[in-house]
């Protein structure tokens, strides 16, 4: 069995027990923690607490990005104990939160935004249909809960799950790239909403992040990507769809 990465300095879990925690975050939060705040949404509005509610809030958008806003909030404690609960391990290098220089993250931004144009020139070039998933958001809620959500807490959040937790755990048993891998293609099938087409271009977005988090060695160049990416996505949906 490798030893732990001695540039982290700190204990992480290995493959298996990393897939374990993560199987754990998604029954904890897609499922118990989804439910419940869908349910508390139902008591809220006076409505029966039953399974056919919950179908029926389901298909509401707007509720729906209000549920991911909180889901995603809720998860923050989970993450942690998910770190914590490895003796010897530290909140800050497991996550790599380390600093890095606000010109080496415009770069990686840009990378970034690169690499989904060019995935995009050719989606369109192929002729592949999109889905109307982000049309659908655009029209439901706030601008403002729409950025808070999207832009800011989903690419916090979601850094933290796989360029974090999954990443380290990962890279401790098998190496960089073989971690840069794996976290973008669970990366890629955790954004079941859109259609197989779109997932190639998530999976192209999910490798120049592993790439970036490989690279800089700190979770910061990645969540600014991310953010930047969805931040402006969210804004050509909501002038296309408000102008």
């Amino acid at each position: 069995m490798k030893q732990y990465n001695a540039q982290s300095g700190t204990a992480r879990w290995g493959f298996w027990m990393t897939c374990v925690w993560f199987l754990v975050y998604l029954f904890t939060t897609q499922g118990l923690l989804s439910a419940a705040v869908l349910l508390g949404f139902a008591w809220q509005a006076g409505l029966p607490l039953g399974v056919a509610t919950v179908r029926h809030l389901a298909d509401d958008t707007q509720l729906l990005i209000q549920i991911s806003l909180v889901v995603n909030l809720l998860s923050v404690p989970l993450i942690a104990l998910m770190v914590w609960s490895k003796k010897g391990s530290s909140w800050r290098d497991y996550m790599a939160w380390r600093w890095v220089s606000i010109g080496r993250v415009v770069v990686w931004c840009l990378v970034c935004l690169l690499a989904v144009y060019l995935t995009g020139v050719a989606h369109h070039l192929l002729g592949w249909p999109q889905s109307d998933f982000m049309e659908k958001m655009a029209f439901a809620g706030s601008p403002l809960m729409l950025v808070l959500t999207v832009a800011v807490v989903a690419p916090i959040v979601e850094e933290m799950v796989f360029r974090g937790f999954m990443y380290g755990g990962f890279e401790r048993s098998l190496g960089a790239f073989p971690a840069v891998l794996l976290t973008s293609a669970v990366f890629t099938m955790m954004h079941f909403q859109y259609n197989y087409y779109e997932l190639l271009n998530i999976f192209v977005l999910g490798l120049v992040l592993a790439w970036a988090r490989m690279k800089t060695q700190s979770l910061w160049t990645p969540i600014a990507m991310h953010a930047v990416n969805n931040g402006l996505a969210l804004m050509a949906v909501l002038a296309t769809s408000h102008g």
